[in-house]
């Protein structure tokens, strides 16, 4: 799924769609001719959900305009098909969740993490009946709702090893101390997640913004917050900026603009929240959000716009190690192996 951009690059990418896409991600992602010089084009994948808000200002205010390179634009029902595309060399860079972004690396996806989006952005929804239950039971609240209902309660998230999919295991192993059979876990993309869980289709879901506040506006559903990342594990990751390695190697110069960039749309949300809600609103679609629910969606404890990868680490680290107890990757990541911090370092202007 392609995301129409608003700017001199329409013709370059309808004009070959998908195709042209790709071609231009190889040419950049393997610097064919082995020159190191700026590439005419760069394909980014990316997603239209609120911790990509740093993509949405620098969508809106054409800041990628003014790049030597053309920047194409590629969006995804979700991070794990985004990898996929990273895998195959369809792009160059990403705004991608933290938890696909680790497993890209950990299975051969030659990339670095070179700036951080957002902080505790992970939410947890239920059904006025689930957490009643939760009210009265805590981590007792699964198996209690399963003796009484015959059957598990039913939760909603984005694809498996997406950064809410994985969230909501480790709150459930790690957190609670519960085996993943006392829920059954649905992974869908975010239209089929928002109206899944706005139809009363689920007892639950673990969400990002704007599904949060699109729910609490809904007046047909009684599906609302009951616990924020915060309270989860905080200082918990949620998306990141994620050149391939290759760029990084080959076009440090460039690298280091996106980086700029990334810092000064962080900042523009701090200083415009309402202004920037609005251009998340225009990029999703006022249709699908209208910019007074993209206000109240970015004044949500989920909201916390960050530039810093430093911040991240940590617990970047510690969704590695949870990744290979699931079984999803071998691989023991360090550090290095993940983040590149030497671009936000350069970076002239502070950022959060």
């Amino acid at each position: 799924m392609t995301h129409p951009m608003r700017s001199r690059r329409d013709v370059l990418r309808t004009a070959g769609g998908v195709a042209a896409g790709a071609t231009a991600g190889l040419a950049g992602c393997l610097d064919i001719g082995g020159t190191g010089s700026t590439p005419d084009s760069l394909t980014l994948g990316t997603l239209n959900v609120f911790p990509m808000m740093q993509y949405f200002v620098i969508d809106q205010q054409g800041w990628y305009d003014d790049l030597e390179p053309d920047i194409n634009v590629q969006t995804f029902g979700g991070g794990p098909p985004l990898v996929q595309a990273y895998a195959s060399g369809d792009i160059d860079f990403a705004y991608v969740g933290i938890s696909p972004g680790l497993v890209a690396i950990a299975n051969g996806v030659s990339s670095k993490v070179v700036a951080a989006n957002v902080l505790e952005p992970n939410v947890m929804v239920g059904s006025s009946e689930f957490r009643s239950y939760w009210a009265e039971h805590g981590a007792d609240a699964f198996e209690r709702f399963r003796s009484d209902k015959g059957r598990k309660p039913r939760f909603a998230t984005l694809p498996a090893g997406s950064t809410p999919d994985v969230f909501l295991r480790y709150w459930i192993t790690e957190v609670l101390g519960l085996d993943l059979d006392v829920v059954e876990i649905i992974g869908q993309s975010p239209s089929a997640l928002q109206s899944t869980l706005s139809t009363g289709n689920a007892d639950g879901g673990s969400a990002i913004e704007p599904v949060p506040t699109i729910l609490q506006e809904n007046p047909d559903t009684d599906m609302e917050p009951f616990r924020y990342a915060g309270e989860i594990m905080p200082g918990q990751p949620g998306a990141v900026l994620q050149p391939s390695q290759s760029l990084v190697d080959d076009n440090p110069e460039l690298v280091q603009q996106l980086v700029d960039i990334h810092i000064r749309a962080t900042n523009f949300i701090h200083e415009n929240r309402s202004q920037a809600a609005e251009m998340a609103s225009e990029v999703i679609g006022s249709d699908i959000l209208g910019p007074e629910v993209a206000t109240k969606a970015i004044n949500s404890p989920a909201s916390n716009f960050i530039s810093n990868p430093k911040r991240i680490v940590d617990k970047s680290l510690v969704y590695n190690d949870f990744h290979q107890q699931l079984g999803s990757v071998d691989a023991d990541l360090s550090e290095a192996d993940v983040f590149d911090h030497s671009f936000y370092e350069e970076a002239s202007s502070g950022g959060e």
